[in-house]
């Protein structure tokens, strides 16, 4: 006995359920926006949907406020400001700056290291004091005789020696 069972549909059900459920969603998703499409008058006028005589008193207010302050702002002089800016750009301004790793930075970096080793031997000249002369013998070396013998179990007095 053999199951032979069909494994080919299993895809094309999970591939139509998918879409299936797309499907649903989509349909939610347009009942939802119907519902949040309509707008009262009040809302319509805040949106910028205005009666005739609104919107005429609105552009005489928008003119008067041009008006007024094309009248604080000499435009000519603002237009030739800005052309004689765009014809002469600011000159690019040498800077202190190096860029790490170039050759400039390199002969900066030597010249800095060289600097600190002059500096940090003139430290040492200073504060080495200047050898007097009785400190400029040499200290005579020690005796042998003087050296200490290294200890044996022997040399331990039998009265300190550990009891077994």
């Amino acid at each position: 006995m053999s199951q032979s069972s069909t494994a080919s549909g299993i895809p094309f059900k999970f591939f139509l359920g998918t879409i299936g459920l797309f499907a649903v969603f989509g349909f939610l998703a347009l009942i939802l926006s119907g519902f949040a499409g309509h707008e009262t008058l009040e809302e319509r006028s805040y949106q910028g949907e205005f009666s005739a005589e609104v919107k005429e008193a609105r552009w005489a207010n928008f003119e008067e406020v041009s008006a007024a302050q094309d009248a604080l702002v000499d435009s000519e002089k603002v237009d030739a400001a800005l052309a004689a800016i765009a014809k002469s750009p600011a000159k690019a301004a040498k800077t202190a700056a190096v860029v790490p790793g170039s050759p400039t930075f390199m002969k900066q970096m030597e010249a800095e290291a060289a600097k600190a080793a002059a500096t940090e031997e003139a430290a040492k000249k200073e504060a080495a004091p200047a050898p007097k002369a009785e400190e400029a013998k040499p200290a005579p070396a020690p005796k042998k005789e003087e050296a200490k013998p290294a200890l044996k179990k022997e040399a331990v007095p039998a009265a300190e020696a550990p009891k077994k």
